[in-house]
């Protein structure tokens, strides 16, 4: 083999560290023998590195080819799916990785290397993924720049690196001209047609006992929120979501019985403006506070409050609202009321005769709601996320056995007793709290503030919110964004809310992650979300809105076309090679010499030039041979050193023709 194509084996040392790096971020979403495969294949490559005598010979690449081929089929039979895609670029690159003997061998590596950089970015868009794949770009760089070196070295420059990243940066101009000028689609960049909803998680439009309690233990952000003034108080953050109406004892679910109306209510308290970023999820629905009064353009209100939207599926989305905290609904319809009193065949003789006291102790319903409240309060009821298995009749055994559950218990057993009542009820899902970020001034709302009320129709309010699980626990409510819950998987066990530990650990810890946060936030509006309308709006005051597509990407590309000879000219100017301090004593030298009418030929070597200066000139024969001496040991020789080099520039200094 030609040595000049053979690739350095401190190349693929580091060809093999940097290619477990750049697959590394899909581990958590590729099955675990496909990782483990992968690892293998890498640890074999760099153990036929480290052993010369292990050759990576056909037989041996053919088998590992044979069993990663099998392997890939036994978990993704049918190669469908984005993890089955990763699943096998990562492997190929693997057994490519193996097989690296020449420079083209590696170059094709690097650019698969490249390219799986990109395929991250299909899942994640995080500012610490970015971060991440920038160094892993500088890191492929510096290894194609090493590669191409012509000269052998033992080790791995670090220069190589330094000049990598030097190249990366030099290229941000024109990708930020690019990023700023291309003419934007009114779609997500990386919405290419795949499912995206796998792993994702959000409300669904229908509960049953046990699916929030799986939300609550999520920590992943649901939303973020900007208020255009001071956020309400916890108490009144209650995100509205789907609106549950239908029943069979077990499973709410939303209803399309409601016919569309002329949406009308009286307003009670000022308004609250504010922009809700909403994390991908699979639902249709935008979260507003209770209740929406001005909707973006492409929302629509539905009878119930609640609000839907076009083409927001799996896809980060933002919009702007403006809310109304306190309100009167109105009057109720024939059909509401109908819909609001639906009861399911297994309501109890208990729960009727519960609600039968409760009657005939108030005069009012709104003094039968009280009742309502007081008996979950003063009850011996629990708020715990791990409840006891109920049975066929999950309301009745919750209210008189177990007494211990969750939001969606409290929220859907309490309907169903107020509709035994007659008092029109339904059940709302949504998020009820957040937590204030006071590093971007905004509010996180995560899956674990999802939360389940009820609203009943009372004749002097209209619907009005009821939320029995402040009843039983308040610190819920109130204080949800200050307080951790300490999770406890035994059965039926209370949820203890703690307050957060003040040690200086937790708060480092703490003020970590919500500054992570406000930076994600940052990059999601300001580059993940520079839509086209965002580019409009930038290119209206900079007094280009009438610019079409065609004329942006015209002047995107003359833009680029001024700025690369503009860069060219300032990294000549920065490449302009400083003479070596030695070189620069002996041109000043030999400078001192000219002035006396000895010029030094360009032919002339160091030692020509000192005999002939020494022939016209006897009487500079010791200075002259003590520099010419000098300067061949620092310039040629292998004596070097800060002493030899300051009595070199000493000498120069001195000498006087």
């Amino acid at each position: 083999m030609n040595s000049a194509n053979q690739i350095k084996p401190a190349v693929l040392y580091h060809l093999t560290l940097v290619t477990a790096l750049v697959v590394a971020p899909h581990f958590q979403r590729l099955d675990l023998r496909i990782t483990l495969a992968f690892l293998a294949v890498l640890f074999l490559r760099w153990m036929t590195l480290y052993f010369a005598q292990w050759k990576t010979g056909r037989l041996l690449l053919f088998a590992v080819t044979i069993i990663s081929t099998v392997l890939i089929f036994t978990v993704y039979p049918l190669l469908m799916g984005l993890e089955a895609k990763i699943a096998l670029l990562s492997l190929m690159l693997g057994l490519k990785l193996m097989e690296c003997r020449r420079r083209r061998d590696l170059m094709v590596v690097l650019l698969l290397g490249y390219f799986t950089l990109i395929t991250h970015f299909l899942f994640d868009q995080e500012i610490l993924l970015v971060g991440y794949v920038f160094i892993m770009v500088i890191a492929l760089t510096g290894l194609m720049i090493e590669a191409s070196r012509s000269t052998h070295t033992t080790g791995f420059r670090l220069n190589s690196l330094r000049y990598a990243a030097s190249l990366v940066v030099q290229s941000l101009p024109i990708m930020l001209v690019l990023f700023f000028l291309f003419p934007r689609i009114s779609g997500p960049l990386w919405n290419l047609g795949v499912d995206n909803s796998t792993g994702q998680t959000g409300l669904s439009d229908n509960i049953t006992p046990g699916s929030i309690s799986n939300l609550i233990r999520s920590r992943a952000v649901a939303f973020r929120v900007d208020f255009d003034q001071d956020a309400p108080p916890p108490r009144q953050r209650y995100w509205r979501g789907p609106v549950l109406w239908h029943t069979d004892g077990n499973r709410w679910t939303r209803t399309t019985a409601l016919q569309a109306k002329q949406i009308t209510y009286q307003s009670l308290s000022p308004p609250v403006s504010y922009q809700v970023t909403l994390e991908p999820s699979p639902n249709n629905w935008l979260y507003a506070l209770d209740l929406p009064e001005i909707l973006p353009p492409e929302a629509t209100l539905l009878p119930d409050f609640q609000i839907t939207a076009k083409d927001i599926r799996n896809r980060r989305h933002r919009y702007s609202m403006t809310s109304r905290l306190e309100y009167h609904t109105g009057p109720l319809s024939r059909r509401e009321r109908q819909l609001g009193l639906q009861v399911p065949d297994n309501i109890t003789p208990r729960m009727r005769d519960l609600v039968s006291q409760w009657r005939s102790e108030s005069t009012t319903d709104r003094e039968l709601v009280n009742h309502a409240l007081r008996f979950f309060r003063t009850e011996l009821f629990y708020y715990t996320l791990t409840p006891p298995l109920m049975g066929e009749n999950p309301s009745d055994q919750f209210l008189f056995e177990s007494r211990r559950g969750f939001c969606e218990h409290y929220a859907t057993s309490f309907t169903s007793l107020m509709r035994v009542a007659g008092i029109p009820s339904r059940v709302v899902t949504g998020y009820q709290g957040g937590e204030l970020n006071p590093l971007g001034n905004y509010l996180i709302v995560r899956q674990s503030d999802a939360h389940a009320w009820s609203e009943v129709w009372l004749e002097e309010s209209g619907w009005t919110r009821v939320d029995p699980t402040a009843a039983v626990a308040p610190e819920r409510i109130e204080q949800s964004f200050d307080f951790d819950l300490e999770e406890n998987n035994i059965l039926g066990i209370p949820v203890i809310f703690s307050t957060a530990d003040s040690s200086l650990l937790k708060q480092f810890a703490k003020q970590f992650r919500l500054g992570i946060d406000a930076a994600n936030a940052s990059w999601h509006r300001w580059v993940l979300g520079y839509s086209k309308e965002q580019q409009q709006k930038l290119l209206q005051h900079l007094g280009l809105g009438a610019l079409s597509a065609l004329k942006l990407a015209l002047a995107m590309i003359l833009a680029t076309a001024v700025l690369i000879p503009i860069l060219l000219f300032l990294l000549r100017l920065g490449s302009q090679i400083k003479p070596d301090p030695v070189v620069r004593d002996y041109q000043r030298f030999c400078k001192r010499l000219d002035h006396k009418g000895i010029n030094r030929f360009p032919y002339e070597g160091p030692l020509d030039f000192a005999r002939r200066v020494v022939r016209k000139r006897p009487d500079l024969k010791q200075p002259v041979n003590a520099i010419t001496q000098h300067y061949i040991k620092l310039r040629y020789g292998k004596a070097d050193g800060p002493q030899l080099r300051k009595a070199f520039h000493q000498l120069v200094r001195q000498f006087r023709a």
